[in-house]
């Protein structure tokens, strides 16, 4: 997993997120998050998505103390700089989903709005086969 945003905000995620694997998540601080944006996700800047009619925006399946936790870090987690003005961009960039063997990549598919990500089972019945 690759994030946008600094490495005291990646320490902290991981605190409050013990079961994500640390070896596997990094986070691109670069003044452009140029790492982020060399994997061409895109990004939300008002204009629509390609290919996202029938796609929209659904809250997560989370119980209430979860809730909480959620609204209580996620500001502080957002890849926000003091220097922006307006919508930060660490908050504008869209992610996707990567699956590696190695060097070679099994799987690619980019998000085409926030939470727009491939269901994990359907994804590991199409690598498993490569692995």
């Amino acid at each position: 997993m690759v994030s946008p945003g600094s490495p005291e905000k990646l320490t902290r995620f991981l605190e409050l997120n013990p079961t994500v694997p640390k070896d596997r998540i990094f986070v691109d601080d670069s003044e452009n998050y140029g790492a982020f944006k060399a994997m061409k996700f895109g990004k939300l800047d008002g204009t629509p998505p390609p290919n996202a009619e029938g796609v929209s925006l659904k809250a997560p399946d989370l119980d209430p103390s979860t809730w909480f936790s959620y609204l209580t870090n996620v500001a502080g987690l957002s890849p926000i700089r003091g220097t922006e003005d307006g919508i930060p961009e660490g908050v504008t960039l869209l992610g996707g989903t990567l699956v590696f063997s190695g060097e070679r990549m099994l799987w690619a598919s980019a998000d085409r709005i926030p939470g727009d990500y491939p269901a994990p089972e359907a994804v590991l019945r199409k690598v498993r086969p490569e692995l």
